[in-house]
């Protein structure tokens, strides 16, 4: 099929939607991320449906739910035979590679890739990670944490263990660059995914980026409201688990700082990646795509991490770029999301077939007319289990249900961006708690997903007993790294 075009996603692990200069702001700097805003559409009412890692990057894999690939959360591998949209552009002639993180369980899993060069988190030995073996190569190969020191200081700010030029940030980019520039010398088009760890925590950048940002200027975060309610059992788990429940504004401005500077470092990179595009001739026949897995909370509402439909969790980062197909320079409000990626993908390449049985939709149709018909509702679910959490959110309200103790959100996100105010028991605000529940319950009902639901209506259960998660004990896998006496 001529004219295939090539599609290069750049994704990046916990970023923030409101983390990019040019969607308002002011205190982070990111000229890439901008350029390619302006080369491109930027869709700014995108959300996460599953804030969690694996979760998340199987809906983007396989554009399909949760609830169909049993995939509701870390634990839970995606089935090795699971089809993706990677593997059917295989099967259509597409190079596809995979660089950096991916996530998988076990890390080689195909999933489609005809290629990974992996960059994980946590690998089990070095043989199984290309980025280890490079920081040895290069003489680093004594840093048994080299993307920071996890368990007891996983939030707290710390500086690069390596410089710049061995940084996963910068390995990620270097490998990508050095596929483009090979990818020109042939012509089959490519899938290749440049998938970043980073800004997810530990927050370590390096020099010069460690004194980018001075965290006296930077906003406090979003207070707690001070109701109970608000405090959902899920995420008070997840703060204490971080060792993040007590935290005070200087360490949270300063984890600010250098978490919008391992942003920065990305943007770098983001920029050495559209040059080479550029050079070599691809850039108008490369379709990109740049987002995230999940946000990150950063303190807002007095918690950390992600695993909730706060925007600060859910809502990420969204651009689509491909010169003389897309737009440049706009912005789309409509509500899309990672199940709408598979869709898009196909349809660039001549698969749309492959797509018909998605529950998503084609991004290029949105970039291309504004008005074009599109969802009013957009769903999340996360977890099968009394700690799940739902939510239906359309152009101006969010609602958001947790089945521990069945506690109810209902934000309007005109009137309260910050979502502060919680109108699910505002007798003024009844109507739109009740449309936005019944149409949640209205969606499993149509998806044939019965375990969200009972008697007619969402499932309660009480939370469990235990009080708290385990705090963070994540020692390097791969190294013999010391312990303490009790964990050994």
């Amino acid at each position: 099929m001529p004219d295939r075009p090539n599609v290069l996603m750049i994704m990046t692990d916990q970023q923030r939607a409101d983390t990019i200069r040019c969607t308002g702001n002011e205190h982070i700097e990111t000229p890439n991320l901008d350029r390619l805003c302006a080369s491109g559409v930027r869709f700014d009412r995108a959300y996460c449906e599953m804030p969690e890692c694996v979760p998340a990057r199987a809906m983007i894999l396989t554009g399909k739910w949760g609830h169909d690939t049993r995939v509701f959360a870390n634990g839970t591998p995606l089935a090795a035979e699971a089809p993706t949209f990677v593997a059917y552009l295989a099967e259509a002639g597409y190079r596809t590679i995979g660089i950096g993180k991916t996530h998988f369980n076990p890390p080689r899993t195909p999933h489609g890739f005809a290629e990974l060069m992996l960059m994980e988190e946590l690998p089990k030995t070095r043989d199984e990670d290309e980025y280890l073996r490079y920081l040895e190569s290069v003489g680093y190969g004594h840093v048994h944490e080299p993307h920071g020191i996890r368990h007891e200081l996983y939030y707290i700010p710390q500086p690069s263990q390596v410089p710049d030029e061995h940084h996963g940030t910068t390995w990620v980019g270097d490998r990508t660059l050095e596929f483009i520039h090979a990818a020109a010398r042939e012509r089959e088009p490519f899938f290749c995914l440049s998938s970043f760890v980073k800004p997810h925590p530990p927050f370590e950048p390096t020099i010069p980026f460690l004194t980018k940002y001075d965290p006296a200027a930077l906003p406090a975060p979003i207070p707690a409201s001070g109701v109970d309610d608000d405090r959902l059992p899920l995420l008070v788990r997840q703060t204490h688990s971080k060792w993040m429940e007590s935290t005070d504004v200087n360490l949270a401005r300063t984890i600010k700082a250098y978490y919008y500077a391992t942003i920065t470092q990305i943007d770098v990179q983001v920029g050495r990646m559209l040059n080479a595009l550029e050079q070599t001739g691809l850039r108008d026949n490369t379709m990109v795509l740049y987002t995230t897995d999940h946000g990150e909370l950063l303190g807002d509402h007095g918690h950390w991490g992600k695993r909730s439909f706060y925007d600060g969790a859910a809502r990420i980062p969204f651009i689509l770029s491909w010169p003389g197909r897309v737009p440049a320079g706009q912005t789309r409000d409509q509500l899309v999301g990672h199940r709408d990626i598979a869709p898009t993908f196909l349809a660039a390449a001549g698969l749309d077939d492959r797509a018909a049985d998605l529950p998503g939709a084609n991004l290029l149709a949105l970039a291309e007319d504004p008005s074009a018909d599109w969802r009013e509702i957009t769903f999340g679910e996360l977890y099968e289990s009394p700690m799940s959490i739902y939510a239906a959110i359309d152009a101006r309200f969010k609602y958001a249900y947790s089945v521990a103790a069945g506690r109810e959100h209902l934000f309007d996100l005109v009137a309260d961006p910050c979502e502060q105010r919680n109108l699910a028991r505002a007798p003024a605000f009844a109507a739109e708690r009740t449309r936005l529940r019944s149409a949640l319950v209205e969606f499993f009902r149509r998806c044939r997903y019965h375990w969200p639901l009972a008697d007619g209506d969402l499932r309660r259960e009480k939370p469990p007993g235990d009080a708290t998660w385990a705090r963070n004990r994540q020692y390097s896998r791969w190294a013999n790294v010391q312990r303490p006496p009790n964990l050994r």
